[in-house]
């Protein structure tokens, strides 16, 4: 059930006089009696001590208690009956107030009285008289020992009588006041409720989408500022609706020279401007800001705005923007604007904290000044504008960064078939190979070829030069291999031919460093040579080490004559868990935040300073000392890493 705020008012207001008038009824009535009643009972109770206290029972003085007894009862009319009872329970001395007692027939004798005395003291009364009729009880002690009891029954049919008069008085009074402040609460939320139900009404219009409602408050109360705070929200949603259709119509096309009019355009209706001017900063102008939205004819009536840093940042830092006449005098000479010039609102178009452009709203012929809520719109909107352009601006950009981040994709996707999908499988030997570009693609290059079952090639190589060019000779290189392999088995010959080919097909800007070579797999042999690359790092068994560098120069750098006369070709003997380590410059150089160097050092600590003969252990050895060494700097250069390990038991 829907309950309306007057309703809620109305029964607000009864239940609080309801509460107020019962806690009333509490305090001043329910509480007073009882506390009356409490007195009452106080008082026979001394009357009962007093009773016990006469000590008479160890002489059987019964007639003594029965006069006194008697006496008192002369003396306290709210006394009903006075019993005193030895040990047995029996009754010895009683005395009765008769005008106290409805009987249906007369008391004679003392027989009895003693009955009615005893049907008193067991609660023998009607029902209704019960709560009339209270006793107190007191024993008759000498020391330990109880000799009988005193019983004395008193009325509170006065008390009683007083409390139900009290609380009708009360009852009546709470309805009268009751009824007095529904009346008076009907009044009042009749003249609360009004503002709200025309609020409701306008409220009920603007769901319908008619937004051109307003109240108007007629107090200066809360609900008047609600009123207030109404007609605000409502300019707020039409000024919102604006945004979302200039929105839409922004979001309609990218092209620049069609989104520039109308963002000038759709601005100066918005905020009623005479005339309004746009200029942007041209990419590459160092600072210009030109007039884009004027024709050919008139550019030189609106010359490119000079903006440096200082003037920039005091436009940034006015946000709802400025009469362009209350800046300082630097700032108009930098807006080429004289004091003798239309007025106007010049309003900063920020982007990610950077000006982007500027708006300039010249006054109309009725206005001295743009209002600030004026102005703060015309700054969402500017921004609103701002973005639109920029997005305008940035699409063909980025589509052409679109373009080659695939085509970048793409390369490094190809990039990787030609590296090694997974690491040959030789008994007695275990292999481990890792390139990590610097770039999208790189020009380092590993790769393994079986020669046959008892010889397996593996090269390293490094193009000069990094990204895509180096990655086009790395493809190349792969093919030059692919098929070189197959035709030579000496290191040196194949380098040799390999030279030849290369020179003619490569820039002169550019070479290629290499170590190339042949595993033995039976002799445990290695045979190789180097054509101008890093050394071979050879590990042995008990911390012994070798850099290994035999002459050579690097592919490309020469038809073949010098190439050849450098070349040299070594063979070398692997013992049980001796490693061979082959790395590109990448690695050596690699630098941290302090421009310090990894170094050959740092590759050979990180080697012997894992206990374990492991080869994965000691590839991720190098690889987290790089990374810790490193701190974070992010690699310069292409990092790439060959590792051979013979298997085996150290004899």
């Amino acid at each position: 059930m829907k309950i309306n705020l007057r309703t809620k008012f109305i029964l607000l207001s009864t239940v609080l006089v309801t509460v107020i008038m019962a806690s009333v009824t509490y305090f001043f009535t329910i509480r007073e009696i009882e506390s009356r009643r409490a007195a009452a009972a106080s008082q026979i109770h001394r009357i009962a001590r007093n009773i016990a206290t006469m000590q008479l029972l160890d002489r059987q003085d019964w007639n003594t208690y029965q006069d006194y007894i008697s006496q008192l009862m002369a003396f306290n009319k709210d006394v009903v009956y006075i019993a005193i009872f030895d040990d047995r329970g029996a009754l010895r001395a009683h005395t009765l107030n008769s005008d106290l007692i409805e009987y249906d027939r007369p008391l004679f004798s003392r027989r009895m009285q003693a009955d009615i005395v005893r049907r008193l003291d067991n609660g023998a009364v009607a029902e209704e008289s019960k709560p009339d009729l209270q006793t107190e009880r007191v024993n008759i002690q000498v020391g330990d020992r109880v000799l009988g009891s005193v019983h004395v029954g008193f009325s509170v049919i006065a008390i009683n009588r007083e409390l139900n008069r009290g609380i009708l008085l009360n009852v009546g009074l709470g309805l009268f006041f009751i009824l007095l402040a529904s009346f008076v609460s009907v009044l009042i939320s009749r003249r609360l409720t009004r503002p709200l139900e025309r609020l409701n009404r306008a409220m009920k219009a603007v769901n319908e989408g008619n937004l051109e409602q307003k109240v108007h408050p007629q107090t200066h109360d809360e609900i008047a500022q609600l009123g207030h705070s109404f007609n605000t929200m409502i300019e707020g949603l039409r000024e919102r609706q604006f945004i979302e259709s200039l929105g839409y119509e922004l979001s309609a096309t990218f092209q620049f020279d069609r989104l520039a009019p109308l963002v000038r355009e759709r601005l100066k209706s918005a905020i009623g401007a005479g005339s309004t001017r746009l200029y942007i900063r041209r990419r590459n102008s160092h600072g210009a800001f030109h007039e884009i939205t004027v024709s050919e004819e008139k550019k030189d009536l609106y010359p490119p705005l000079e903006i440096n840093g200082q003037v920039e940042k005091f436009l940034l830092e006015r946000k709802d923007g400025f009469m362009v006449h209350s800046a300082p005098p630097d700032i108009m000479e930098a807006l080429h604007h004289a004091p003798e010039d239309e007025a106007g609102l010049l309003m900063p178009m920020p982007v990610k904290d950077e000006l982007f452009g500027l708006l300039f709203f010249a006054l109309p012929p009725d206005k001295v000044s743009f209002s600030p809520k004026e102005r703060h719109f015309a700054a969402m909107l500017a921004g609103q504008a701002a973005l639109a352009l920029e997005n305008s601006l940035l699409y063909e950009e980025l589509r052409e960064q679109e373009r080659l981040k695939r085509e970048l994709e793409i390369a490094r996707e190809m990039q990787r078939r030609l590296l090694p999908a997974h690491m040959p499988v030789v008994d007695g030997f275990r292999f481990e190979g890792i390139c990590q570009s610097a770039y999208e693609v790189g020009g380092d290059y590993f790769d393994f070829f079986r020669l046959d079952e008892t010889h397996l090639g593996v090269v390293i190589a490094d193009v000069s030069g990094k990204g895509t060019s180096a990655s086009f000779y790395m493809a190349e290189l792969k093919g030059m291999m692919v098929q070189l392999t197959s035709v030579y088995r000496s290191p040196r010959q194949l380098l040799s031919e390999l030279n030849r080919k290369l020179f003619g097909n490569i820039d002169r800007q550019s070479f290629i460093t290499m170590i190339y070579g042949v595993l033995e797999i039976p002799a445990h042999r290695f045979v190789f040579s180097r054509a101008g690359h890093n050394s071979l790092l050879k590990i042995g068994t008990n911390g012994e080490h070798q850099f290994l560098t035999p002459a050579g120069i690097g592919l490309g750098l020469d038809p073949g004559d010098l190439f050849e006369s450098c070349l040299e070709e070594t063979a070398l003997d692997l013992k049980p868990f001796e490693t061979l380590i082959f790395y590109t410059d990448g690695l050596i150089e690699a630098r941290n935040a302090r421009q310090l160097e990894f170094g050959e050092e740092g590759l050979l600590r990180s080697c012997l300073a894992i206990g374990e003969r492991n080869i994965l252990q000691m590839r991720e050895s190098i690889l987290a000392s790089l990374h810790g060494f490193m701190e974070g700097v992010q690699p310069h250069d292409d990092i790439t890493m060959v590792m051979v390990q013979r298997e085996g038991q150290a004899g």
